[in-house]
């Protein structure tokens, strides 16, 4: 049997919330739309709380990846760092509402990681868009959901303060 030392999950202040949605053209086939989307409303300051807190939902409608909604149970990991486009990563424990898995697919974990390469007053055109990533992974360590790619609907805010 092989030992795992598990990974120290430390937390920094960070604040990341907001909407988003994501097109990914080349996830798309006859029964996905190719977009996931992004609610947050996370955060964490070692001053008043004693772990990261908040909510994150995802919708995902990508081919190769389970079609539904998760949402976080836990939020085990806030991190911030950037300057000019700040950038969050959050881990936790996750809940699959979707009718394409299995009983062991419905509790999960996730990644997830967010630059915000934008004012807030910026227009959706011009600049660079923000950034999402995430990765859902069942209990068994199998990847059932996965995305990358710029927002070109919302606002992702994400601070340090």
């Amino acid at each position: 049997m092989m030992i795992q030392i598990p990974d120290v999950h430390l937390s920094t202040f960070a604040k990341a919330k907001g909407r988003a949605k994501v097109l990914i053209r080349s996830r798309t086939d006859p029964r996905h739309t190719g977009e996931f989307s992004v609610a947050i409303d996370m955060k964490f300051d070692p001053a008043t709380d004693q772990y990261p807190n908040g909510t994150l939902e995802i919708d995902i409608n990508l081919s190769d990846s389970v079609f539904g909604r998760v949402t976080s149970t836990t939020v085990e990991q806030l991190s911030y760092t950037g300057k000019h486009n700040p950038t969050v990563f959050a881990t936790g424990r996750c809940h699959v509402q979707s009718r394409e898995v299995d009983a062991l697919s419905t509790e999960c974990r996730y990644w997830l990681m967010m630059a915000n390469n934008k004012e807030r007053e910026q227009n959706l055109r011009s600049g660079t868009p923000d950034i999402i990533s995430f990765l859902i992974y069942d209990r068994a360590g199998i990847v059932i959901a996965y995305g990358t790619g710029p927002a070109l609907e919302g606002d992702i805010e994400v601070t340090a303060r």
